[in-house]
């Protein structure tokens, strides 16, 4: 499992590689917290449900990225963990656990504004899966 930051202009590009979808979805997770919430430690204080389906990995995958900035944008909510219950190309249940956003144990990071289908991109590579997303702050 790995992923990376690559130089872009103005927005967040992120490289991802996993040997499974669930991992990958796991690794988008850890990089959804770290752009909102920087180094601070955030905690499993509660779980959200997720449920994404989308007609193709690229689309499901932009799918629950966007469901996690949205539960971020409107409640303050930091994932920081995810339980994978079902993840194929077109759908993902799971549960990711969190916590609200407290300015006085998080620290304010660059607002991200959108998950974007700029050269974004799923797809699987002989055993392993790729991903690359721009993140626009």
């Amino acid at each position: 499992m790995t992923y990376r930051f690559l130089p872009h202009t103005a927005d967040i590009k992120v490289a991802f590689e996993a040997e499974t979808v669930d991992e990958l979805l796991v690794e988008a997770t850890v990089v959804m917290r770290g752009l909102l919430a920087g180094e601070s430690p955030v905690q499993g204080r509660e779980e959200r449900e997720v449920a994404i389906s989308g007609v193709d990995a690229t689309e499901t995958f932009l799918g629950f990225l966007r469901e996690l900035l949205y539960e971020f944008s409107t409640d303050g909510f930091l994932p920081v963990t995810l339980a994978v219950d079902y993840a194929s190309e077109t759908e993902i249940r799971g549960r990711v656990a969190g916590e609200r956003f407290d300015p006085t144990r998080h620290e304010t990071q660059p607002e991200v504004k959108a998950v974007t289908r700029h050269h974004l991109q799923v797809e699987r590579r002989g055993d392993s899966w790729h991903a690359e997303v721009v993140f626009d702050v």
